[in-house]
């Protein structure tokens, strides 16, 4: 048997399993507890796939829901942390948290509002069995929406995914996979990229040469839908963690123009051009937002061009935000910095001028 197949063998003879499911408790929108149930339910023998749970610091709550209980109960480690489930930033965190505690040979993550197929392990196994030198891997995913903010999300998902049929993809939202020792290569989870973790990995993955495959099936359903609030938290938040990824480019001296695809965001980087261009991209993401909404029932094409825009602005205007609190934040450090400084100096000024009686009083 050839390398990744031997090694599924290899993790069942050991007793260990072959497939880690990495399931933070967070962003489960109207889906309930539909996710983890499905994570629990698979086809597929127990022994040889694992549900990891990661709660953060409303984990207690869940332990007098009923039905949370019983399902908590269920999977194979609980991790608790402190995070806050209900900021968008501790996206990585709790992946990264999750992670740490997998013992797969390939792990696949899951987010709250989304729902594995019953055959989804089996379908994964079947693929590393007859692609043994597979490093990654995505699959297609059904997308559920019963609202028109929903069905806009996803006709931008079907585009990301016609865009990753020729060059490959990585998502945490239970269509893709990965060997567990090459998540570790390629620098784990950062938490200072929040929701720009995955879009790091996949890049230093395609930075090493590694090829993506494809599994033909289906691996899960996305549920789309959500309210305006919290798309335009999700996608700002998206912007602030680019402009985190961004930054730590720059100050380790990479060429931007060859990472970042759209020159706003290099323009968008000088604090003049941050705090004028904010405003604008959340006006901008929010009017393009109304109109997509608006053109939907007349013309899916006419909504999903309209929207493309609205993300861009919206993001933007997380960028924007991240930027204004990066300029701040050095700005205060500095001023402390400096009053330290002057401080520091004051004092040893005054312990000069003492008189020479004082000083030797003081030894």
């Amino acid at each position: 048997m050839m390398a990744a197949a031997a090694a599924l063998d290899r993790a069942r003879d050991f007793a260990m399993p072959a497939i880690s499911i990495v399931l933070p408790v967070f962003d489960r929108r109207n889906v309930g507890w539909r996710s983890l149930a499905s994570a629990l339910a698979q086809d597929f023998p127990h022994d040889d796939y694992e549900v990891i749970v990661v709660v953060g610091r409303d984990g207690a709550s869940l332990d007098v829901d009923p039905l949370a209980r019983a399902l908590l109960a269920g999977c194979d480690r609980v991790v608790r942390t402190d995070l806050d489930t209900g900021d968008v930033a501790s996206e990585a965190a709790l992946y990264a948290a999750g992670v740490a505690e997998a013992r797969g040979d390939w792990v696949m993550f899951m987010e709250g509002h989304t729902a594995l197929e019953a055959d989804c392990c089996r379908t994964i196994d079947a693929y590393v069995r007859a692609h043994p030198h597979a490093t990654m891997a995505w699959a297609p995913r059904f997308n559920h929406d019963t609202t028109p903010l929903g069905s806009l999300v996803t006709l931008h998902n079907l585009r990301h995914e016609r865009r990753a049929a020729t060059a490959g993809t990585f998502s945490l939202g239970a269509n893709s996979v990965i060997r567990r020792d090459a998540l570790a290569r390629f620098g784990g989870f950062d938490p200072r990229y929040q929701r720009f973790a995955e879009t790091a990995i996949l890049r230093r993955a395609r930075a090493a040469g590694v090829a993506i495959g494809r599994i033909d099936r289906p691996l899960a359903t996305h549920f789309n839908d959500m309210d305006v609030a919290h798309w335009r938290a999700l996608v700002m938040q998206m912007g602030e963690a680019k402009h985190a990824y961004y930054a730590m480019l720059r100050a380790r001296g990479d060429d931007l123009r060859g990472q970042v695809r759209h020159p706003a965001y290099r323009l968008a980087f000088r604090p003049m051009w941050a705090r004028v261009l904010r405003p604008l991209f959340r006006i901008g993401g929010a009017t393009m937002l109304r109109l997509a909404l608006a053109a939907r029932p007349l013309s899916e094409r006419l909504a999903s061009t309209l929207y493309v825009p609205a993300v861009g602005f919206t993001d933007l205007a997380g960028y924007c935000r991240a930027r204004a609190a990066a300029v701040e934040a050095e700005r205060t450090r500095h001023a402390v910095s400096s009053a330290r400084a002057a401080s520091s100096g004051r004092a040893a000024t005054l312990r000069c001028s003492e008189p020479s009686e004082v000083r030797d009083n003081d030894r």
